[in-house]
Parts: C-alpha cells; sequence; structure tokens
C-alpha cells in the first residue's frame, strides 16, 4: 500500500526507473485515479498501450475507457472499493483504445494514502491479457429497499435511511429521511449524493465511502440537507450494503437523530416549488428502468452466443435465420437501452464547467474520430468558434455525433464535407451561435429529427438517439439544437450556447 509523501508524486514513484521499466513491459501501463476513480496522470506507457493522450482523458472517470455496455454495471468503483478495504484490488475487462478498439487487460489497483490515512487516491497498472470469454456479471440485489432496512434495522425500528449506490447516487430512501430532506423519494432517485446531503466532518462524500469499507463496524458522520433551511445537523452512521455472497452492492446512510421518526412530516412540495433535487422525476424512471433491462438482456445475448457455438451446425436453415434474428434484436435493444442512457446521463451526470476553446474541441473531436473521417474522405471547413464557459465533455459528445452523423449517413459516392461556422448573435451576447453544414442525406422528418428513437427512414445505423442527446446538452448549456434546412443534398443545423456560471445553472 502506497502513502503520499512530501516528496513530489514523480519523486515518489521513483519517475526514471519506472519508466525504464516499463519500457521493458510493453503490455502494461500506469495511471493515477483520484477517490471517485477520476484519471488524475495519465504515464506515456498508458498512452502508448491505449493511445489516448493525457490531456484528453484526465479528469475523466476511467469509466468512461470501458466498453459502452459495462460503463454502468459499477465494476470499476466496486473494485476500488475493494481495493480500499483489502489494501488490493483487482479488476478484469477490456479497455477501448483510441482508435475504438478493444484491449482486455487485468487492472491491478492499490490504494494511496495521505497523512491523515484517508484514501487519496489509486495506483493503476494495467495488462493486457489478450482476449478472453465475457462471464455473466453477478445480478445485483433485486430488492435494494429491503436490503437497507436489513442492514439497519438492528439500530432503529423505523430508520431514516438513505441508499448509495457504487457510483455515489442515490439508489432508494425511508419515508424518514426523505421528510427531513423535504424531498419526495421518487424525484430524488438517480441524484449524485452530494447534491442531495452535504457532510460536515470529512472532506468529500468518496473518501467518507472509502473509509466505511475499510471499517470494520459503521463509521459516524454530519450531515445536513443541501439547501440548509430549518432542516437540523445530524448524526448519521455509513456502512456498506452487501449480498449474503459479501459483494459489494453499494452503502447505506442511518440518520440517527432521536427526532428523526416523530418529526412531522412536510406535505410534498408542489410543482411551483420545485427544486433542481426535485427536477430528477421525469429521468430516475428511465434510468432505473434500463438498468433493470440491462441484466435480462444480457443472459439473452450470452444464451444467444451459447446456442449460436453448440447448436448451430445442427439447426436448420431456418431455424438459423431465427437465431441470427433473435442475436440481431437483442443487439437493437442493447442499443436502444443504452440510448436511454445517455439520455439521462446528460440530465444527472455531474459537470466540470470551465472556459473552452471551441476550436481547440472541434481539433479534439475530429482527432478522435481520426480513423472514420480518414476512411471516408471527410473534408471540413472551419472558421474560428470562439470561446465558452461550459462542459468540455459534453459539449465533445455534441460536435462528435454531429459529425459521426454526417459521416455515417453520407451520400452514395458523395466524399462527406462539413462545414463549422461562427454565426453573429446580438440576442446571445454571454454565448455563441454556430452554423453546422453536412452534404449528407439529409433528414427524412425533421420535425421528428430530435425524438429519441427515430431514425428518419435510415434503418441502416444507430438507434435514432444522437440528435436527441445533441440537443438535450445544447439546452443544457442554455440554448438549443434546430435544423436550419435539410434536402437530398444536407442539412444545416443551428447551434445555440450560452456561458454557463457553474453546475447549479446547469439544474436549473
Amino acid at each position: 500500500m502506497f502513502r503520499e509523501e512530501p516528496e513530489t508524486r514523480a519523486q515518489s514513484l521513483g519517475a526514471a526507473a519506472l519508466g525504464l521499466l516499463l519500457e521493458q513491459m510493453p503490455d502494461a501501463a500506469l495511471c493515477l485515479l483520484d477517490t471517485a476513480g477520476v484519471i488524475e496522470e495519465w504515464h506515456p506507457s498508458a498512452e502508448a498501450l491505449l493511445g489516448h493522450i493525457a490531456s484528453q482523458v484526465q479528469g475523466q472517470r476511467l469509466e468512461t475507457l470501458l466498453p459502452e455496455e459495462r460503463r454502468f454495471e459499477a465494476e470499476l468503483p466496486r473494485a476500488l472499493f475493494e481495493a480500499s478495504a483489502q489494501g488490493r484490488g483487482r479488476m478484469e475487462g477490456a479497455l477501448m483504445t483510441r482508435t475504438g478498439q478493444r484491449r482486455v487487460c487485468v487492472m491491478d489497483l492499490s490504494p494511496r494514502l495521505d497523512g491523515e490515512d484517508d484514501i487519496a487516491g489509486f495506483i493503476v497498472l494495467v495488462r493486457a491479457t489478450g482476449p478472453r470469454r465475457a462471464v455473466d456479471t453477478v445480478a445485483a440485489n433485486e430488492n435494494l429497499a429491503a436490503a437497507h432496512r436489513l442492514n439497519l434495522t438492528r439500530a432503529t425500528d423505523d430508520p431514516a435511511w438513505v441508499g448509495i449506490d457504487l457510483t455515489g447516487r442515490v439508489s432508494g430512501m425511508g419515508e424518514g429521511a426523505a421528510s427531513w430532506l423535504g424531498c419526495d423519494v421518487e424525484d430524488t432517485l438517480g441524484r449524485a449524493i452530494e447534491v442531495c446531503i452535504q457532510l460536515r466532518d470529512a472532506a468529500s462524500w468518496p473518501i467518507a465511502l472509502h473509509r466505511s469499507v475499510r471499517s470494520r463496524r459503521p463509521i459516524s458522520v454530519n450531515v445536513a440537507p443541501i439547501d440548509g433551511g430549518e432542516a437540523p445537523l445530524r448524526t448519521a452512521r455509513l456502512l456498506p450494503l452487501r449480498t449474503p455472497e459479501g459483494r459489494l452492492n453499494g452503502f447505506t446512510l442511518l440518520v440517527e437523530s432521536a427526532d428523526v421518526a416523530s418529526a412531522p412530516i412536510e406535505p410534498p412540495a408542489t410543482s411551483s416549488q420545485r427544486t433542481p433535487l426535485d427536477r430528477a422525476s421525469d429521468r430516475a424512471g428511465v434510468l432505473a428502468a434500463a438498468h433493470d433491462l440491462r441484466e435480462p438482456l444480457r443472459k439473452m445475448q450470452h444464451n444467444a452466443r451459447q446456442l449460436q457455438a453448440a447448436e448451430a451446425p445442427r439447426l436448420t436453415d431456418q431455424g438459423r435465420r431465427q437465431l441470427e434474428s433473435l442475436q440481431a434484436a437483442a443487439d437493437r435493444m442493447q442499443g436502444m437501452i443504452g440510448g436511454m442512457l445517455r439520455l439521462a446521463r446528460i440530465d444527472t451526470g455531474s459537470v466540470e464547467v470551465e472556459p473552452l476553446e471551441l476550436d481547440t474541441l472541434i481539433d479534439d473531436v475530429r482527432a478522435d474520430l481520426a480513423v472514420l473521417i480518414e476512411e471516408h474522405g471527410a473534408t471540413f471547413d472551419i472558421s474560428t468558434l470562439g470561446r465558452l464557459t461550459g462542459d468540455a465533455a459534453q459539449l465533445r459528445a455534441l460536435f462528435q455525433n454531429l459529425i459521426d452523423n454526417s459521416i455515417r449517413y453520407r451520400r452514395a459516392g458523395t466524399p462527406p464535407r462539413i462545414r463549422i461556422a461562427a454565426e453573429s448573435s446580438d440576442d446571445a451576447p454571454a454565448g455563441v451561435r454556430i452554423s453546422y453544414a453536412d452534404n449528407a442525406r439529409g433528414l427524412g422528418s425533421p420535425e421528428l429529427a430530435f425524438q429519441p428513437f427515430r431514425k428518419n427512414g435510415s434503418p441502416d445505423h444507430g438507434t435514432g438517439i444522437g440528435l436527441s442527446l445533441c440537443r438535450r446538452i445544447c439546452r443544457r448549456h442554455g440554448g438549443d439544437l434546430t435544423v436550419a434546412e435539410t434536402g437530398q443534398t444536407g442539412t444545416t443545423f443551428t447551434i445555440e450556447l450560452n456561458d454557463i456560471e457553474d453546475e447549479a445553472a446547469l439544474d436549473a
């Protein structure tokens, strides 16, 4: 187990010796994570192994490098917490390279401790191991509410509890806790715990969660609603939630104040009183349903693959066609579920607002899509776009989806051509207005273009989620995405984006 020392991180790691060692191990790489799994340092060995440039991945969660269908399974957070508790952890699975290929890897995790013996982050050693067969993940506890209550009934007859999943989001809540917070249970599901409850005696929620998995007994924390108000400061206990087999499933927060159970129940807030915390009601259901669907779908895909491998030679031609149709339908459903989650994550995911050079951001997107661009001979005409204060990851996703669509929905025999130019905007002085034009096939139904899962009569690619996601990102940045014109020779979009001062503005 590593401890943080006063000298610089490069000195503590013995950078020169480490670099020499990794040069002799071309299939190994190193990176440093913070307590929440965000990449703090991306060693040159990691760039050599996976291709991602440090400036593009530092500040992002390591989960973003997992294949899309694995990003929401909480495998990495679970491995980090187990490493925190045991002093060492391991995770096996694929990581995506910069060119979109999968590298099957083993990730060995070792905690770093600060001077207070708290977790300061993790060292991750990545080793490429070659292909292996996928294994079914262990199903999560199917009744989290009952599990949380069982976790805490020995402490009180009617616990005021909050369930926290492995990504730090609210997964369940008792009526007593909802009364104390002054919110509706269903409206709060899926929100980050730090958006709902503030800690008064710990540096952050990730540190508190790591303390709880390393402790042999529940830890005590002082908590208060994030919006203050009249609700008093409470003492709470935090402990891990595990399955009977010992698998970590999340955490339970027990609000222990003696008057919680007897506190008067406030009437639910009316629609005119709704706060950013309450506005998850239209998204929590999507997240819960999508997550619930993924497990039976994975089993169906796994069983179809097993049947294909073992029984296909004995099937009739009609049987093989039916099996292929089943696999194709399952793959389409997987894509639709992934699209639902991407849409919901735009609204519920954490953001990092910063000043951005849009021209640099577009260059990064083009670098990410370099293989696709080169393969189809796409050309660009881009004028100076200016600066914007916003979330870089979301804005990269905006332009990446638009460019990807323009190339994939190109006209036969016509190389893709994309023009991106800033427009004058007197009515939006705090932001930018951008014209995005391509020479692709155009939109068959512009009025339906932004509805999820509508593919405008083009069944050959995607799930129809891209433009809906792009509009959602623009509106999260105080603007909009509209179709200026479309036809057989291309489409022109108008992109409006406004400066965002902080995360609270994005939740408004």
